[in-house]
């Protein structure tokens, strides 16, 4: 499993349109971006990776207001264990009519790492 399949498959629950990089066709009045931003081994033990620390960037674009959809969001990945590590507004378009706003978040996952016979 990692982050951008996991998080898809959560938020999928919410009946709002995700996309991965940018949104493809007519863009209905809300929906979501996924971008992966990094992973990485942070944590090491005797020279073995342990855990895969993967960050996504989740962009929320609504046509109104996006406080309802934006605390439905937290709320579903604090209780499926990801970390919260930044959330922003980032404007509104005047030119589309969508507010912005980002949460970008983190979660570790155990690497099994086994060579192939």
């Amino acid at each position: 499993m990692n982050i951008l399949s996991e998080v898809k498959e959560l938020l999928g629950s919410l009946n709002v349109p995700i996309e991965t990089g940018v949104f493809s066709g007519t863009a209905p009045n809300q929906y979501l971006v996924l971008v992966p931003l990094s992973d990485s081994y942070p944590l090491n033990a005797d020279d073995m990776p342990q855990e895969d620390y993967q960050e996504l960037r989740i962009t929320i674009f609504v046509k109104g207001n996006y406080l309802k959809l934006k605390n439905g969001i937290v709320k579903k990945l604090i209780t499926h264990g990801f970390y919260v590590t930044d959330r922003r507004f980032n404007g509104y378009d005047t030119g589309t009519g969508y507010y912005q706003y980002t949460i970008d978040i983190a979660k570790n996952y155990e690497v099994d790492i086994e060579e192939d016979k």
